[in-house]
Parts: C-alpha cells; sequence; structure tokens
C-alpha cells in the first residue's frame, strides 16, 4: 500500500463519515500563533477551534498536514524512524465525538480490510498514567479492552502521553497505537514492549483527548468543550503496511533515494556512509522543498536558519557520495513529481523555489571549499576536542555552521568545545547588542484590551484618547492610542513620525510599531506629561508622509514595469519605502542592460504623466485572487484583504499608505540597479522633491564635466605641440594626463575600462586620478600604475556595476602585483599594491587588461 493510498484511504474512511475535508495549512504558523517557528503537528492550524477563540467549519474535521520538526535533523540518517518533513493524517472533533468515538474508529480503519488491514493481533496501545495534575487514564484503557484488545497489550506509559503542541495552548492525555513488528527489529530484551527506544513497536497513530488549555507557567485550565485531535504519521504507516524496517525504504523516500543512486552511484544498504547519505538527501530534498514553497528563505535566523541549515547538511552528505553540483534542484524536481498534485504550491512555486534553492547551494558551496580545507586542518592538529575559537572562527569568518563542525567531528571520533563556543556567540552578541542600543527600541507589553483604530489612510490630524501607557528604563514612554493616525512600520515602509500633545504635555514620537493589526507607540516626551484617559491630539507628519507615499505608490508602478520588460518571473523579494529614497528587490537571474534599464525607466514616468487615479478597497483574499491581484511570495494574509489599484497598470495587496493619483509622485528617476543577492537584484530610485533635485544637480555637473573636459583637451594639445613624448603605453604628464585616459577608455560588456601607466606619481596621485575616471566613466574599473623613486605603485578601482560582472579591484591587483615583485590587497572596490621592479610595470598593465578582457569577454587588446 503505497502512501498515495494510505492518504486517500484516510481521508476517505473520515469524510464518509462526516468530517469536513480541510486543506493543509502552512508550515509557516499564522500571526497569532507564536507558541512554534514552523508547524510540527497537524492540529496547530486549528488551535483557535479548540480554544473556542473561532468557530469551526464543522464539528469534525479531516486533514493531511504539512508538518516539520527541527528536533530531529540530526536524528535523520540514525534511526529507522526519524524524519524532518512529515504528513499527518488527522481526525478532529471539535466538541462532538469524544474517546469512544476516535478508538472506535482508529481501530476500525487500522485493521479493517478496506482501511490499512493490520493485523489486530500485533498492534499494541499505550494509554497515560497520571500525574499529581492529571488523573491516569483507565477510561481509554476500559473503552480499548472493549474493542478486544487484551490487558497485556495495554501498556501506561508518563510523558510522552500527556501532548501538546507548545509551551501554551490546547492539550490533554493521549492513547497511542503501536505496532510490533517483530523480534527481529528490536533490541532483543524480553521486557521489550511499547516506550522502548528500539525500532520494533512502530507508534504510528496517536489519539489525543484534548481537555485542557496550558496558561504560561505550566497551569491547566480546562477547554470550553472536550475534543479530538488524533495525528497518524503517513511515513510511519506506510513503513507498517508495506512490512519495511525503515520509513526510509517505504515509497515515500524510496524513489528519492533511487535517483540519488543513479545520479551518484552510491548504494542504499552498502556502506553506513552512503546509507546516511541517501536518507539524509531524501529527507532534506523533501523538507527544503516544502520549507521553500511557503515562502521561507535561507536566512541566519528563524525559520530561515532552519532551512539553511537543512540545505547545506543535505549539500555536505552529497559530496560525500560524489554530487558536487545541482543537488538542491535535482531532488526538488524529484520532491515536486511526487507530490505536487497533491500540494499545488509545489508547483505553483516552483521556478522561484527553484532560485532561491539554486542560490543558497552556490553560497555554500564557496563556503565549503573554504570551511572544508579549514576544518580539516584543524582535525589533523586538534586533540580529542576541537578548541572553541577554532569553531567560533570557522563559523564567524567563513561561515561554517558549527552544527556541521560537530557533526564532521563526531564521526571522526572527537568533540567541540560546546560550551565554549555558546560563550564567544555570546560575547559577539553583546557586542552587536551594545553597538545598537542607540537606537535599538524594544516594545513595552501594555496590557490595554483594546485594538488601537488605524485611521491614516484618511486621516493625519485627528483628537483621539490614550488607551494605555508604560514608562521604560530608557527614557522613552510607550503609548496605546484609541484611534491613531500613525502609520506602523510594515511592508517596506517606514513609520511615521510626529506629535501627540495634551493640556497636560507635549511627546515626540519617535517609533510607531506594529504588533499584528494592532500598535503602539514610541515618544520621548517634549515637556510635561502623557495621561491614560486624556484627550489628545495626534498629528502625523505630513512633509515626511507624503513623499513615503509617493514611493510607495512608485514601488508597485515599478513592480509592472519589471514584469513587462523583463517578463511574469519577476516578483518582489523585498523593498524600502521611505520619505527620502525608494529601493525595490527583485527575483531576476542577470544584471539589467542600460537599454532595460532606460525602458524601465521610460514606462515608470509614463504611467506618472497619464495621471491615473489610485483606488484602493478591502474584499476577500479568494475574490482578489480571481481578480489577479498580486501576491508577494511568502507573505501571509488573511481573510480580508486591501488591494491597491492604479487603473490599468497595477494591482496589488497592500497595506502601505498611496497618493490619490499617479501624478503627484511627480518624477521617477532611477539611480542605480545593482545585486542584492543571488538571483535577486535591487534597483534604488528617487521620485518627487528629491528627484527633481537630483536632475538639477546632474544636469550642473554635466555643464561642469564638458567644459573641464573641453579645458583638459586643449591643454593636451598644448602639452603636445610643446613637443611632449611618451611611450604608447604611457599618459602624457602634465594637466593633460586625465584628458588622455578618458580617451584611452575602451567599453568591454558594457563596462568601460582604463589601464594604463602615469608617469612619476606618487600611490595618492594616483588614488585621486582613479577616483575622478571612475567617476566620470561609469560603469568602469580603473587599473593605474606609476613608478618613483624606484618604487612601483598600482591601483585598480571598480564601481558596483563591474563588481556586478565579475570584475574585482582586489582580483586585479593579485593577478598583476606579482610581476612588479610585489603585493598588495583591498576590498572589490578599490585596491593597492607596490613593487620593487619597475621595468615590469608595462607587462603589468598589459596584464590586468587581460584579466579583465577574460573577465567581461571583448575582442581585441585596445
Amino acid at each position: 500500500m503505497r502512501t498515495h493510498d494510505i492518504r486517500s484511504r484516510f481521508v476517505d474512511y473520515f469524510t464518509a463519515r462526516g468530517h469536513v475535508h480541510l486543506p493543509s495549512g502552512s508550515l509557516v504558523p499564522p500571526d497569532w500563533d507564536t507558541s512554534v517557528l514552523i508547524t510540527t503537528a497537524g492540529m496547530q492550524p486549528l488551535k483557535r477551534y479548540f480554544l473556542g477563540v473561532e468557530s469551526p467549519p464543522a464539528n469534525r474535521a479531516v486533514t493531511a498536514q504539512k508538518c516539520f520538526r527541527t528536533v530531529d535533523i540530526d536524528q535523520v540518517g540514525k534511526t529507522a524512524r526519524h524524519n524532518t518533513f512529515f504528513e499527518m493524517l488527522g481526525n478532529f472533533s471539535f466538541g462532538d465525538y469524544f474517546k469512544e468515538g476516535a478508538i472506535a474508529m482508529a481501530w476500525e480503519l487500522s485493521t479493517s480490510a478496506d482501511g490499512f488491514a493490520l493485523d489486530p493481533e500485533r498492534i499494541w496501545i499505550s494509554v497515560y498514567e497520571g500525574d499529581e495534575r492529571v488523573p491516569a487514564d483507565e477510561e481509554a484503557a476500559e473503552i480499548w479492552l472493549g474493542t478486544g484488545v487484551p490487558a497485556e497489550r495495554i501498556v501506561r506509559l508518563g510523558g510522552d502521553n500527556f501532548w501538546q503542541a507548545g509551551p501554551t495552548g490546547p492539550c490533554g492525555p493521549c492513547s497511542e497505537l503501536y505496532y510490533d513488528r517483530g523480534p527481529e527489529h528490536g533490541c532483543g530484551r524480553a521486557e521489550c514492549a511499547p516506550g522502548c527506544e528500539c525500532d520494533r513497536f512502530m507508534e504510528f497513530w496517536n489519539l489525543v483527548f484534548m481537555q485542557y488549555n496550558m496558561l504560561e507557567g505550566g497551569a491547566l485550565e480546562p477547554l470550553p468543550a472536550p475534543s479530538i485531535d488524533t495525528g497518524a504519521g503517513l511515513e510511519r504507516v506506510a513503513a507498517v503496511t508495506e512490512g519495511v524496517h525503515s520509513v526510509y525504504e517505504t515509497d515515500a523516500f524510496a524513489d528519492i533515494i533511487r535517483d540519488v543512486e543513479r545520479w551518484s552511484g552510491a548504494s542504499y544498504g552498502g556502506d553506513l556512509e552512503q546509507t546516511k547519505a541517501l536518507c539524509v538527501l531524501a529527507d532534506h530534498g523533501r523538507s527544503m522543498t516544502f520549507l521553500a514553497s511557503d515562502g521561507i528563505e535561507p536566512s541566519n535566523e528563524g525559520r530561515g536558519y532552519v532551512l539553511r541549515r537543512i540545505v547545506r547538511r543535505a549539500i555536505v552528505h552529497a559530496r560525500r557520495i560524489g554530487l558536487d553540483q545541482d543537488v538542491t534542484t535535482r531532488l526538488q524536481d524529484k520532491v515536486v513529481s511526487l507530490l505536487g498534485h497533491v500540494y499545488p504550491e509545489l508547483l505553483e512555486q516552483r521556478d522561484s523555489v527553484a532560485r532561491v534553492l539554486a542560490a543558497e547551494e552556490e553560497r555554500f558551496s564557496r563556503t565549503l571549499d573554504v570551511g572544508g580545507r579549514l576544518l580539516d586542518e584543524v582535525l589533523q592538529r586538534s586533540g580529542l576536542e576541537i578548541s572553541a575559537e577554532d569553531a567560533f572562527k570557522l563559523h564567524d569568518t567563513y561561515g561554517f555552521p558549527f552544527e556541521l563542525t560537530a557533526e564532521i567531528a563526531a564521526e571522526r571520533g572527537k568533540s567541540v568545545d560546546e560550551v565554549g563556543f555558546a560563550r564567544l556567540m555570546e560575547q559577539q552578541r553583546e557586542r552587536a547588542r551594545a553597538s545598537t542600543a542607540a537606537v535599538g527600541f524594544t516594545a513595552a507589553e501594555l496590557d490595554a484590551g483594546f485594538k488601537t483604530e488605524f485611521v491614516g489612510y484618511e486621516q493625519l490630524d485627528i483628537h483621539t484618547q490614550i488607551g494605555a501607557l508604560a514608562e521604560r528604563p530608557d527614557g522613552l514612554v510607550a503609548v496605546k492610542l484609541r484611534e491613531s493616525p500613525f502609520y506602523p512600520a510594515g511592508g517596506g515602509q517606514v513609520a511615521d513620525t510626529g506629535v501627540i500633545e495634551s493640556a497636560t504635555g507635549r511627546a515626540a514620537v519617535g517609533q510607531v510599531i506594529r504588533q499584528d493589526d494592532d500598535q503602539q507607540i514610541l515618544v520621548r516626551m517634549e515637556r510635561g506629561e502623557l495621561v491614560v484617559g486624556e484627550r489628545v491630539r495626534a498629528k502625523v507628519d505630513a512633509e515626511r508622509r507624503r513623499p513615503a507615499m509617493a514611493n510607495h505608490t512608485a514601488t508597485h508602478l515599478l513592480h509592472a514595469a519589471l514584469r513587462r520588460v523583463l517578463g511574469d518571473g519577476v516578483t518582489q523579494a523585498g523593498s524600502y519605502v521611505g520619505p527620502d529614497k525608494l529601493r525595490f528587490d527583485f527575483r531576476h537571474d542577470a544584471q539589467m542592460s542600460p537599454e532595460q534599464l532606460d525602458q524601465v525607466a521610460r514606462l515608470v514616468n509614463e504611467r506618472i504623466i497619464q495621471n491615473l487615479p489610485v483606488h484602493t478597497f478591502v474584499t476577500e483574499r479568494d475574490h482578489a485572487r480571481e481578480l489577479g491581484a498580486m501576491m508577494l511570495f511568502g507573505e501571509k494574509y488573511g481573510e480580508q484583504v486591501r488591494v491597491v489599484e492604479v487603473d490599468g497598470v497595477s494591482r496589488e495587496l497592500c497595506g502601505g499608505t498611496h497618493v490619490r493619483s499617479t501624478a503627484e509622485i511627480g518624477l521617477f528617476v532611477l539611480q542605480r540597479e545593482s545585486s542584492s543577492s543571488q538571483g535577486v537584484r535591487r534597483i534604488e530610485a528617487l521620485t518627487a522633491g528629491p528627484a527633481i533635485e537630483l536632475v538639477r544637480e546632474r544636469a550642473a555637473e554635466a555643464d561642469r564635466l564638458e567644459a573641464e573636459v573641453a579645458s583638459l583637451r586643449s591643454e593636451l594639445k598644448k602639452a603636445e605641440r610643446g613637443g611632449g613624448g611618451g611611450g604608447s603605453k604611457s599618459v602624457s604628464d602634465g594637466n593633460g594626463r586625465e584628458a588622455g585616459l578618458l580617451d584611452s577608455a575602451v567599453e568591454r560588456g558594457g563596462i568601460r575600462v582604463v589601464a594604463a601607466v602615469v608617469k612619476e606619481l606618487d600611490a595618492d596621485g594616483l588614488l585621486q586620478i582613479s577616483d575622478r575616471l571612475r567617476a566620470r566613466l561609469a560603469p568602469a574599473i580603473v587599473v593605474l600604475g606609476s613608478a618613483a623613486d624606484g618604487k612601483v605603485h598600482l591601483i585598480a578601482s571598480a564601481d558596483q556595476a563591474a563588481v556586478d560582472r565579475g570584475v574585482s579591484a582586489v582580483d586585479v591587483i593579485r593577478e598583476i602585483a606579482p610581476i612588479v615583485g610585489g603585493g598588495g590587497g583591498g576590498r572589490p572596490m578599490m585596491a593597492r599594491a607596490g613593487g620593487r621592479d619597475p621595468a615590469q610595470l608595462d607587462a603589468a598593465i598589459a596584464a590586468a587588461k587581460t584579466v579583465i578582457r577574460k573577465r567581461l569577454g571583448g575582442d581585441g587588446d585596445e
């Protein structure tokens, strides 16, 4: 019985018995559930129904829920039953049937020919043995006896048989179903029974009798109505029904393992290292695909760190069996082919997920090349324990994860000083906290008992009431208003500033903090005091809000223009919207050409000139989807959503503030396009007043440069008429030298290149000239060399566009410095070197031209 059959039989059985089939929730818990980082149980998306906060769509439900358990990452490949991503089959009763109904249906589905057809003589049961808070569950034991399970196959267990999804929330005693797979799977002890750590007794279904809500501190309160939450692990049921020892031998994993065997030549069941690697790749391939499909992206914290760890662990094990490229995307393709028809988001987000995974693989492969070699060196010179300092350096300097250091060390029979590493990490955090203390804010928790009504879409100056406030140790005051015109930071847009004033005092608004659909305001008192219950005037700084609104609407026009020029594969990956500028990150694999950038800027300005109206309205999420509204990848939306529409151009879900018509944007000036991260490009732009001011400055600068170049060329001609000489690789001395360098520039792949010898200049003089040339020629890379007093000076200067194209100033310097008998270093955008052999200066500059030509492409040498 394959996993697809098991899933279908489970859902069909319960829908035939009055259960509504609900879709799987996301692996990212909803905003109201902060008890867990990632969905770990089938009941978590349904918590509010158990708590009585919301009414369920029906009193009975059945789901196949995506789940992930971080605690099992290190166990993958070591045991027969642990995996990270899994599907939890569950049937739920919200105040309908209770223990008797849940037990009867679980037994029937497990043992009937139309169900899982398991041998009833091999099924064992556990019930809760009780503690000082909750009595032993003898009621469940009696019901099991009534189904025909003999008393000797009903065991009483402790902590694991009281179930809770997180530190707080719905919970209760549970009863588990185990399948005895025979002594050949076990530890060999005569007393072996459910609860033993060996693999003989496979727990495949857990019936949770939801009776309590666990509060902070562990106190229990009764739920409004006793309910049922069950969870049958699909992969474990498959291991039992397919009669295999390990979940990795079920079709859920074996189909993936067979492909990895074909790609690598490794063999499952061969040596231990190959078998473990195949299990890790099958498990982590499923996990990374599902995590990324729910909008999680690799990062150094939270859910993003979990995904990063999964991806990196998979890459390490892939290398051990000879796979060193395209591992993540090949695994993703296989997972989508197996489960895309069950979870349509795998198909919908296929391209976006592939870009995310490929970028992380490329990034970590570079880290692994360097960090892996360094770890080998550390292992060779270390005793039985790797020092905290070595582990920290690998992590902090080279980005090599501590978990991988510990895992690889353990495989070599060594340990890592984990306590010392944690101490060094905390010291680093303390330094970071100290450096940001001056600007960091932490929201004070206000027990206000109400939500602030945001009225700032329509009003910027209102009279309202202070509902709660709290003084903070840092001198700020946290305030909650009944109504607020202040926009809280969110959706890329910065928070409003302004003032709150009353008869008793005046305060400057420093930060407006978003808390789901609520907010609180941090203020600094300017005079007097604010008092709870008093009427106040709350006034937004309109001169700051208006340009932010213009920039926010401009990001929507920019998004639409990018999709028109580059294609519908462009999706937003982040933004900054402030009164000073806008920044828009988008998923795209290549640098945009100057022609594409001009086309995008022209499209945005055409929409501004057309004075198109900007409409906003609130509607149902499904209706917005039917209207074709853009929804950001990975963003979570409620049932009611706000749509921002620019007539005929753009329709997006957005909670930000916007202008009334595009003409209010005034002007759009695209400043630069660059790389934000692997597979993500970034555009920075100005609108309104700052854009107009920039255009004026550029016009004035162009006039000044035109006059200066004309003057320099005139001076050059005078110098040439005066008989100045110089070799073909040198540039004339005197005031004409910069003009000559400008004229020597060649274009390669859209980047202007100058590489030349300049006579008798010291290092500082070279730096000044290279900076001016790079600014005038941008996008450009400039490499200059000079000999003075028997010493050689080299300098390379590159702008961001050149670096994005693969030409790093420090790489060029490191290539050419040895030619003049020297060395140097620096950064990608500026590097310097010295040398002892002036006779080789021309050869060094020629080598620089060759290096740049190879990186940028192009024909010829000059």
